[in-house]
């Protein structure tokens, strides 16, 4: 009689521990909107992309203020149908070994409104504001199969293994951001926005200390800024997760 009791009792603690352990995880947590959000997330603009962001929520009423930096891998940093100067067509010089790389570090701030949600444990708000980017695209003749001949192209990418092309350029961009809350101070994020960029000047430097730069409207601007693939408008779609303090 006893060990049956005794058994009884143990199915009932374990379906109350099993009960419990449902209700939890079906449990939908409330997002704490009232602090400062710190974000991190990774995806995509204009290649492969990680970044940061600070939110300070309700600095009046839904508005709030975020701060960005992201960077990123661009590997299409260089037009494979446009010339490089002195060399010829790009895509011609990658076929005979030029390669190329490049990088995008962004910077943002940004104005904030918190969308009203009726969906438990989800929150969203649209941001726009203002950009600074510094881009980078690499030229590389390292592995450049020269052919022997006297001209000063010949001489020039025999005497530089790569060339960096860099522009620092202002824009702007607008998002939307949706969240959904994992516990009540983490959430997983979704970021899709588009930014544009203003066209800059176009300075280059060779590593052999042979600098130069191209400002708009001057004679061979045209020419490398159709070489060079800085940012215009871009596209980006992240993901990633934030944290509440």
């Amino acid at each position: 009689m006893l060990l049956r009791q005794a058994d009884s009792m143990k199915k009932m603690i374990a379906l109350t521990m099993l009960a419990g352990l449902a209700s939890a995880g079906a449990q939908t947590f409330t997002p704490n909107l009232s602090n400062v959000e710190f974000g991190l997330r990774g995806g995509y603009d204009m290649g492969l992309s990680g970044g940061v962001t600070v939110h300070v929520r309700n600095v009046s009423g839904p508005l709030g203020v975020r701060f960005s930096a992201d960077y990123a891998n661009v590997s299409d940093a260089l037009n494979d149908n446009a010339n490089y100067p002195l060399l010829g067509n790009w895509g011609t010089l990658k076929s005979q070994g030029a390669a190329e790389s490049g990088s995008s570090t962004t910077v943002g701030v940004d104005l904030t409104y918190t969308l009203p949600s009726t969906i438990a444990g989800v929150d969203a708000y649209v941001y726009g504001g203002g950009r600074y980017n510094n881009f980078n695209a690499v030229a590389d003749f390292s592995k450049y199969g020269t052919p022997a001949a006297t001209s000063l192209a010949v001489s020039t990418a025999a005497t530089s293994s790569s060339t960096t092309y860099s522009t620092n350029q202002f824009g702007l961009g607008a998002g939307v951001v949706g969240q959904y809350a994992l516990t009540p101070n983490l959430s997983l994020a979704g970021d899709l926005g588009v930014d544009y960029y203003f066209p800059s000047a176009i300075s280059s430097n060779d590593g052999n200390g042979n600098t130069d730069t191209f400002n708009q409207g001057e004679a061979g601007y045209d020419d490398l800024n159709a070489l060079v693939n800085q940012p215009t408008t871009n596209f980006k779609a992240k993901i990633g997760i934030v944290y509440r303090f």
